[in-house]
């Protein structure tokens, strides 16, 4: 299956902003104590800050304008009262931040496990169209965008919903008309964050979209930097990962830009607000109708509602950014893989009979069948070798094997049994597949061979390693040699001849080679060659050959052609058949001939 980028950047479902934000607050279920700590923390907090003014107001129409210079022990009691408030709300805030931050870092953890837990199930036809960086993108800075949400963002939010609402009724309380004046105001506020939420919205996606693309071309391009330096294309790189750092530079200025101007705007409405009640007020105070302390506190109270309307924009901003990102990481765990694992059925013993019937698999709905009606029986103990051009089928019959992906018409028996009722996991221990890839993970050597059987002894992989051929260099590099990203410390050959012993070392009964050989110089794979007997041996084995030697020690030979079987037999039988295999042999396989 093709796909255009935006295909690719398109997501499996589409969630509505509430059902993300409902989810994410699903998470802190299993911390409720912590996360109710810290509200509750803050809650008392946000009260003590509203008892500030009120403290204000008694001692300036108590003790300061009436100058009552005899009761300074008052006014100073006060001012005592005002400082312990203070003080205590800090604590409160100092306590809440901390139980918040630790309720947030646990989140994200349980959340990037969850995802890459997730990624480990799921099945290669997901990996085929989803591009690495694009992947790692999602677990990494998308989850990393959660932390101040699902930390101080919402209780923030929870807690200046409510101030909002208490200031709401101790401004009534304080003066009616004030009040009614302040909310003059307010429509004109509602209207440009409504405004706002629509614009702010769609800057966000397209910035998560663009940052996307470019962390994804980022890792392709650190992968393929071997390529791009050997056709001298640096300057093609850079000049395609310019257009992609200018579109996310663009998106996210659009949506920078943005907030930049909301909160300016929204000062100026708030400032306008205050112009008003300073300007009635002074009237009031004038007409003997409003005291001064009132005034004051109705003041203060409008220089701290500032704070907790940019706090809840600033959350709205941080809402938006997370969704987006939410969006992504939920994606990707509510993802289904194809292949489904299946739990009722342990393999006990497998004498390693394989059994193709009438299978037919296309990658997708929309292409052209890869395999067509494919049957083939293979005895156990017995080595096929799988031969053909190019995109004859090869490679998505050993897949098929291993269940990379299903199948949907035809079947593949192991031993008389449907390979699809068997549990997924333990069906796969008894199978190993060497690839054309000589693929090593960062680490050392012995944490590479522990792959194919974490409870080795460094006896038995010494005992591997000998029947591999590959004793004497891991002998003189060591086990605890660093094999560097992707095994680039080794030669090609060396690497290889791991892969073989990471693969035979949990003793499978069915071995695949899909090309193993290809790419080594000739002493690793006469190495391989002599060894090979040893691997194979009480093994079923499928080998795509690309090599003579291997064709002619496998006991049967397949002709595959156009994702059919076309010939079938030993060596010398298809040659005298002149055929499809006798062609390919005079193109392929003749100039190997010694």
């Amino acid at each position: 299956m093709s796909e255009t980028k935006d295909q690719r950047d398109r997501l499996e479902r589409e969630y509505s902003d509430w059902e993300l934000f409902v989810r994410l607050l699903g998470y802190t279920r299993s911390h409720w104590i912590v996360f109710t700590t810290a509200l509750v923390a803050m809650f008392l907090s946000t009260i003590l800050s509203l008892v500030q003014p009120l403290i204000l107001a008694v001692a300036i129409d108590d003790y300061i304008v009436p100058r009552n210079v005899d009761e300074l022990d008052g006014l100073g009691l006060l001012a005592l009262t005002y400082f312990l408030v203070g003080a205590v709300a800090f604590l409160l805030n100092v306590v809440s931040s901390y139980f918040t931050t630790i309720t947030g870092v646990r989140l994200i953890t349980r959340i990037r496990k969850e995802a890459f837990y997730k990624l480990q199930d799921l099945s290669m036809d997901f990996y085929d169209y989803e591009a690495t960086g694009r992947i790692v993108s999602r677990i990494t800075s998308d989850v990393e965008r959660l932390l101040n949400l699902l930390s101080t963002g919402i209780i923030d939010a929870i807690v200046n919903s409510m101030f909002l609402g208490m200031l709401f009724f101790i401004l009534v309380y304080l003066d009616v008309q004030l009040t009614v004046i302040m909310l003059i105001v307010l429509p004109i506020l509602a209207a440009f964050i409504i405004y706002f939420r629509v614009k702010a919205r769609v800057a966000w996606q397209k910035t998560r979209r663009t940052l996307a693309k470019v962390t994804g071309y980022y890792q392709e391009a650190i992968s393929g930097i071997e390529v791009s330096k050997a056709f001298a294309a640096e300057d093609f790189m850079m000049n395609e990962f310019e257009l992609l750092n200018i579109q996310n530079y663009e998106a996210r200025m659009r949506a920078l830009i943005l907030f930049a101007v909301m909160f300016p705007v929204m000062d100026m409405i708030l400032a306008l607000g205050t112009a008003l009640v300073l300007t009635v007020g002074g009237i009031s105070i004038g007409a003997e109708t409003l005291s001064v302390g009132v005034l004051v506190a109705f003041l203060s109270y409008l220089g701290r509602i500032s704070q907790p309307i940019m706090m809840l924009s600033n959350f709205y901003n941080e809402l938006l950014s997370s969704m987006a990102a939410t969006e992504r990481i939920f994606d990707i765990i509510d993802r289904t893989p194809s292949v489904i694992p299946k739990d009722n059925k342990k393999i006990q013993t497998i004498e390693g009979a394989i059994e193709f019937r009438d299978l037919t698999f296309a990658y997708s709905e929309e292409t052209n069948p890869v395999i067509s009606n494919f049957n083939i029986n293979i005895a156990p103990n017995t080595m096929i070798a799988l031969v053909g051009h190019t995109g004859a089928g090869k490679t998505t019959i050993t897949n098929l094997l291993c269940r990379f992906y299903d199948f949907h018409e035809g079947k593949i028996l192991l031993d008389g049994t449907d390979i699809r009722d068997f549990n997924l996991t333990n069906y796969r221990n008894n199978i190993s597949i060497i690839p054309q890839d000589s693929f090593l993970f960062s680490g050392t050597i012995r944490d590479n061979l522990l792959y194919g059987k974490p409870s080795a002894t460094d006896e038995e992989l010494e005992q591997i390693l000998l029947r591999v051929g590959a004793y004497d260099f891991v002998m003189e590099k060591g086990f605890d040699f660093q094999v560097g990203e992707r095994g680039t410390r080794l030669s090609m050959g060396e690497r290889q001849l791991l892969c073989f012993a990471r693969a035979i070392i949990s003793n499978p009964k069915i071995l695949i080679l899909d090309e193993a050989t290809s790419s080594v110089d000739a002493h690793t794979e006469l190495v391989i060659q002599q060894s090979m007997h040893r691997i194979i041996e009480n093994r079923t084995a499928i080998i795509i050959a690309h090599r003579l030697s291997t064709v002619r020690s496998a006991d049967r030979i397949v002709v595959l052609d156009q994702g059919k079987q076309a010939e079938e037999g030993t060596f010398q039988e298809l040659l005298n058949k002149k055929g499809i295999f006798a062609d390919l042999y005079e193109k392929q396989f003749a100039g190997q001939e010694i």
